[in-house]
């Protein structure tokens, strides 16, 4: 039989609605500041061993994970500002739901998890407050290593930010003279003058000249996006029916209400 005793009414609820999706068998029991979670049925404890731990599995990441990071940010890392905290919780949670590819992040999940099978393997009674502590001790030095490649993407974002902060001032603070540029998603982006002439490489070279900040000096030519951060135009006009364009998007970021989108339909040349 498992008994499961939880100090906290969420994170027993919590446990309490992921073992149910899996096992009926289960019974929810408040008794003063204690919350209970108890399988019915003796016989049925080999079979729930395995949703059981992934059901704890599950409360560790969602009510323990984010704590824990914090206090890591706060005592290993020395952060203090509220927000930039959140946002690094933030970051963790969306790499929780969609590891991001090509980055090698330690297995602190696969510690987690078997440290909670040992846990559970030799008990049929769960204190969820020892377990969580158990379990912090001996992830800790993995958890800090973690938490450090979380904060380098949040400073690769911040450092993108500011990057995007620096476009979005020269486009809306440089007078290079040009009025308007239509901007045509066809299998890529091409860019066209008001008059309806193709805009060219080589007008971009001599802008990037012309008006040289450092925000755009080393852009390619190649990338979609160059040619209006460097032009600045005081409006442009986006002919897609692309819903979802990372280039397009950016673009309407960056520009704000100097941006127009219209269907292709709509193009004029």
């Amino acid at each position: 039989m498992f008994d499961l005793s939880f100090s906290k009414r969420l994170e027993a609820e919590t446990f309490y609605n992921a073992i149910v999706s899996e096992q009926k068998l289960w019974v929810y029991e408040e008794s003063g500041k204690r919350f209970s979670v108890k399988l019915m049925h003796a016989s049925s404890r080999e079979s729930a061993y395995v949703d059981v731990v992934r059901a704890l599995h599950y409360v560790v990441r969602k009510r323990k994970i984010p704590a824990w990071m914090e206090g890591v940010l706060r005592f290993s890392y020395h952060f203090e500002d509220a927000d930039e905290i959140q946002r690094i919780l933030e970051i963790e949670q969306d790499f929780d739901s969609h590891p991001p590819a090509g980055l090698r992040l330690p297995p602190i999940h696969h510690y987690i998890k078997s440290f909670i099978q040992e846990y559970v393997h030799v008990r049929d009674t769960v204190l969820f407050d020892d377990l969580s502590a158990g379990c912090l001790a001996h992830v800790h030095r993995c958890l800090t290593d973690y938490t450090g490649k979380v904060i380098d993407e949040y400073k690769q974002e911040e450092s993108y930010q500011l990057l995007v902060d620096s476009w979005r001032h020269r486009v809306h603070h440089q007078d290079t003279g040009v009025q308007l540029l239509h901007i045509l998603d066809d299998r890529g982006l091409t860019y066209f003058h008001d008059e309806g002439n193709p805009l060219s490489d080589s007008e971009t070279r001599l802008y990037q000249k012309q008006y040289p900040d450092e925000a755009v000096s080393d852009l390619p030519l190649e990338w979609p996006v160059t040619p209006a951060l460097v032009h600045a135009p005081e409006e442009i006009i986006i002919y897609s029916d692309q819903a979802e364009n990372s280039n397009l998007e950016l673009l309407m970021n960056i520009f704000e209400e100097k941006a127009v989108w219209k269907p292709k339909s709509q193009f004029p040349f």
